[in-house]
Order: C-alpha cells, then sequence, then structure tokens
C-alpha cells in the first residue's frame, strides 16, 4: 500500500514514513498447503447422485441498523456481505460440479425440496480469511454437516490475471471432500430412501389429502410409512410436475450465474485490496508492533519538537503525530478504489431481486407471467403447480396447507 505524507515538514513526513513502512506486507509471505478436491475417476451411477440445494448464505449482519454502521469501522460492510451471500454459494455449486460425484446441483429457495440441502451463514470474510457456517440435511431430516469451515487465502491468486482463479477454493474443496464421506457411506438403499423421501415431500406439500400418510414426521425427521406404486396415473403426473419445478428452478440458476459473472470483476478487486490491508494489519497486531510504533512516533515527534523549538515546532510535531494516527485507523477503509468497488458491489446487490426478468409461463395453453424478485416468483410458482395437480388429478385444493418448512439454518458458535 501506497502512503503519502502530508506536506507538513521533515518530522511529519519521517514520521508517517515509519508508518507507512511498517503496514507494507508482501502478499506471498504465507506459505500455503491447498486441499485438493477429490474427484470421480469413472462416472458415477445414476441410482447412487444425489441432487443437492444450496441455499443462499446469510451474511452474518445483525438486524440493527446503527450496529452495522459500527461493523464498518471494523471493515465489514454490508453491502460486499450481501454480494457474498449470493456469490459465495455459487463457487460451492462449482466447487460440487466439478467433483462429478452429486447429481444436478442447484442454487435454491430456502423452501425447495431437495435430496441434500446445504445452507450457510458467513461468520468471518475479509479478502484474507473466510470463515462460514455451514449445515447440510438430507431429505429425510438427518445432518451431515454442521460446522463453521476455516480458510485463508491463497495470496498467489491475487497477483494471477488468470479468469476464475477461486482464493478460498481449498476451503470450498475441503466441504466437497467432507460431504463425499458422509455419502459415501450410504449404500443404493440409502441413496433410494432419501430421493423417495424428497419426492414423496414434494407430494405432500402438492396434495397433502393425498399423501398425507405415505411419510411419518417425528422431530423434523422423516421416516417412509408406505410407497405409492409408480405406475399410478397420479405419481406419473406427479413426477412431471416435479420436472417442471426442476425446470423453473433451473430458470433461477440463470440469474444467479449472471449475478456471478456481474461482480466477479468488483469483487476480485475489492478481495485483492481487503488482503493486503488485513494481512499489514494482523502483522501489527500478532507481532505486538503496533504499540511499539506509535511510542516511537510519539517520541520521534518529540525530539523535532524540541529541535525546532518554540510553539510552532511543538504543534507541527503533534499534528504529525495525530496525522499518522488518523492513517493508520483510516486507511484499511477509505482507499478511493476500494470504495469504487464497494459501490459496484452494492448497486448489483440492491439490483439483484429487483431486476429479476419477468419469467412466462405455459399453464394448459395459458401464458402467466411472473414478476418481482426470485422469491416472489418462486412462492407464485409453487401456488401454481399446486393448481396445476389439482386440476390434472381432480383432487381439491387443501385450503390449510401450509408452506413447505425451510430447513433450518446453520448453527451460531
Amino acid at each position: 500500500m501506497t502512503m503519502q505524507a502530508p506536506h507538513r515538514g521533515s518530522g511529519a513526513t519521517l514520521l508517517l514514513g515509519i508508518l507507512g513502512l511498517a503496514l507494507a506486507a508482501p502478499s506471498w509471505a504465507l506459505d500455503h498447503k491447498p486441499i485438493e478436491l477429490v474427484q470421480a475417476q469413472a462416472e458415477v451411477p445414476e441410482e447412487m447422485l444425489l441432487d443437492v440445494g444450496i441455499q443462499l448464505f446469510d451474511p452474518g449482519l445483525p438486524d440493527d441498523e446503527y450496529e452495522r454502521y459500527t461493523l464498518e469501522d471494523k471493515g465489514i460492510f454490508a453491502d460486499v456481505r450481501n454480494s457474498e451471500a449470493r456469490y459465495l454459494p455459487m463457487r460451492l455449486k462449482q466447487t460440487l460440479e466439478m467433483s462429478g460425484y452429486w447429481g444436478a446441483v442447484r442454487i435454491v429457495p430456502a423452501v425447495h425440496l431437495v435430496d441434500l440441502r446445504i445452507g450457510g451463514a458467513i461468520y468471518k470474510s475479509n479478502g484474507k480469511d473466510l470463515e462460514i457456517d455451514l449445515i447440510a440435511v438430507d431429505a429425510r431430516g438427518k445432518k451431515w454437516l454442521d460446522k463453521r469451515y476455516k480458510g485463508e487465502a491463497n495470496p498467489i491468486v491475487y497477483k494471477e490475471t488468470e479468469a476464475d482463479r477461486e482464493p478460498f477454493q481449498s476451503l470450498y474443496n475441503k466441504i466437497a471432500n467432507d460431504l463425499l464421506k458422509v455419502a459415501q457411506k450410504l449404500d443404493e438403499e440409502d441413496v433410494q430412501e432419501v430421493r423417495r423421501v424428497a419426492e414423496l415431500r414434494f407430494a405432500n406439500y402438492l396434495a397433502p389429502i393425498a399423501f398425507g400418510d405415505y411419510l411419518k414426521v417425528k422431530k423434523n425427521k422423516y421416516k417412509i410409512e408406505k410407497l405409492p406404486s409408480y405406475e399410478d396415473p397420479m405419481m406419473l403426473r406427479l413426477a412431471e410436475i416435479r420436472e417442471r419445478d426442476f425446470m423453473f428452478v433451473d430458470t433461477l440458476n440463470e440469474y444467479y450465474a449472471d449475478f456471478h459473472a456481474q461482480i466477479d470483476p468488483a469483487y476480485d478487486s475489492w478481495r485483492a485490496y481487503a488482503y493486503e490491508e488485513q494481512l499489514a494489519y494482523d502483522k501489527l497486531t500478532k507481532q505486538g508492533r503496533l504499540e511499539k510504533i506509535l511510542g516511537a512516533a510519539a517520541i520521534i515527534g518529540g525530539v523535532i519538537a524540541a529541535t525546532r523549538g518554540g510553539r510552532v515546532g511543538q504543534t507541527a510535531g503533534q499534528v504529525g503525530v495525530l496525522g499518522g494516527m488518523a492513517i493508520l485507523n483510516d486507511g484499511f477503509q477509505k482507499s478511493e478504489e476500494a470504495k469504487m468497488h464497494r459501490e459496484s458491489l452494492r448497486e448489483l446487490a440492491a439490483s439483484f431481486d429487483s431486476e429479476v426478468a419477468p419469467i412466462l409461463i405455459d399453464v394448459n395453453g395459458e401464458v402467466l407471467r411472473l414478476t418481482g424478485s426470485v422469491g416472489t416468483q418462486y412462492d407464485t410458482w409453487r401456488q401454481i403447480l399446486r393448481q396445476i395437480f389439482a386440476a390434472e388429478t381432480g383432487l381439491p385444493l387443501d385450503p390449510n396447507a401450509g408452506p413447505i418448512p425451510a430447513s433450518p439454518g446453520p448453527s451460531k458458535n
């Protein structure tokens, strides 16, 4: 980071120069041992593949507006976090797809029913360190993972110009590998049970009157009580409607992918800047050099003031010290370049939900236009699915049917 001292005389220049040297820190100084992604060496049989749904992450911000404002003093910006909550799940999605061990991997709304659902909350993210509280639960309600994942950026990535390189790829690889370890403990019967439970939960949502007794639910755990005949015309219609639901979510995923591509340049630049500042700050605090530097600055200021003499000299020395401290405290967040990247992320995050293009769908020859945010469009779509199923099967709509219960979020440790 380049620091320029104000023109306040040689004393202030020397003082700020010392602070600048102290803050300068090489980004290549860390020794990284990357975690490699375990990838399938042969095609996994279809009957052993589970579909995965990744929810948008919780940005990990306090609800109180004043508390959010005070976080900026620590270099935590709500605009950046809100963008990260949409960006990071896409990185995890890409990693799981690269492994070759899963079926369809999608970014999904919280109420979407899928074989394995993953949720996350950002605990820490500053360009240098990333910590995510992550939970993975299958359709049966069995918890696969519930832990905090911590990763440190690979600084080499920030120095490269190669596109689509991820500084925290090891963290995503670790999550994918841990999920694989659980999956590999399942036999074919277990996998089929998960898939059937997901299907029956979807059926129960569409028509609880017809499918309410197929599953037993106790403490958020789902167990199959009986299986329907899959040659039943009603089940065939159910499969068709569920496929349409997947296609709708695939359409939503196009918006998530577009958002990911849009924020990539600004977010990468922001992280590279934040990385350098965080690394410099960590070096000062961990080595106890902050107090020493400020102490030395005060001594130098005193010596300069005594040498120059008079009230003018004393004032210049004080201004130099205060100016140096102001740069130390504010330098981590007041770069004009960083502000520009933050503003880009803020605008993109704010516009994502409000500017999603309307989706046109054909329902029995009638074209319906869904508008609003991603969440609003999906809520409307789910109601339409119920109506379609009722119309095709002759079953009455259940007026008391509630929404699909969202999976529990990651625990706060």
